[in-house]
């Protein structure tokens, strides 16, 4: 499908859908189905790079037009790749950062799952041009009660927000104020603060020991994701399993 002469309508949506499931590999939607049990959304089975190549060339034509049609008609009955191919398509559009913010709260409420934040969320560049201003947009997510949204919040300091210490100190302390029983909510706030370590090991290795309040159930996924990764020294590894036994 020529996705770059696209006028967006209920018949070249049609196509486009066709199109996607066309590039369907079974093995991988099972492998997908498996990772992502409960995913609130069907599942084609294609390829992250494949998702990316789809978004930049809807981007680059009438990324607009494809936004607009997909969140506004059909946003109840996405499948998982469309969800991805949507949140791909906003990070890879240079957007003014009112319409950038429109843009991820839209997406962000068609999240089903994990797969359907984290993948699109790290493309979403621009946020760096306005690093302060979109505070307030995080702390939307952060206080929303979708549990998706939520996540989408934490992944984004994750990816855009720990760059420098200025800035991993405030994805920190705005970790520690999202409390949630949500499995995945919890992991992400682990996988965060694991990251953070492994960039800024002492300012986050004093937050753990003096701010970290988020309970035994983060806790415990932080330390093991710092035992996991290979940018944590053995000795960093110990004293994290210490934590536990405070």
């Amino acid at each position: 499908m020529n996705l770059s002469a696209v006028n967006w309508n209920k018949k070249s949506y049609a196509e486009y859908v066709g199109y996607l499931k066309s590039l369907a590999d079974e093995k991988y939607r099972e492998f997908n189905n498996k990772i992502t049990p409960d995913s609130g959304c069907a599942i084609i089975g294609i390829r992250v790079p494949e998702l990316r190549r789809i978004a930049k060339e809807i981007a680059r034509s009438d990324g607009r037009g494809f936004l607009d049609y997909v969140t506004y008609e059909h946003k109840e009955a996405l499948t998982q790749e469309e969800i991805i191919i949507t949140g791909l398509t906003v990070g890879a559009m240079k957007l003014p950062f009112g319409e950038l913010c429109q843009r991820i709260r839209t997406y962000a409420a068609m999240v089903k799952n994990w797969a359907c934040c984290d993948v699109p969320v790290s493309s979403f560049k621009g946020i760096k041009n306005y690093i302060e201003e979109y505070k307030i947009e995080i702390y939307r997510f952060l206080k929303s009660e979708n549990p998706w949204e939520q996540r989408v919040g934490i992944i984004i300091l994750l990816d855009h927000y720990l760059s420098d210490e200025n800035s991993a100190a405030y994805a920190l302390s705005q970790v520690n104020s999202v409390k949630s029983s949500e499995y995945y909510v919890n992991m992400a706030q682990a996988w965060l603060i694991a990251t953070a370590f492994a960039k800024h090991r002492d300012l986050t290795k004093s937050w753990l020991e003096d701010e970290f309040d988020l309970g035994e159930s983060v806790l415990k996924m932080t330390v093991r994701k710092l035992r996991d990764s290979y940018r944590v020294s053995d000795g960093d590894k110990t004293w994290a399993a210490g934590l536990l036994n405070k």
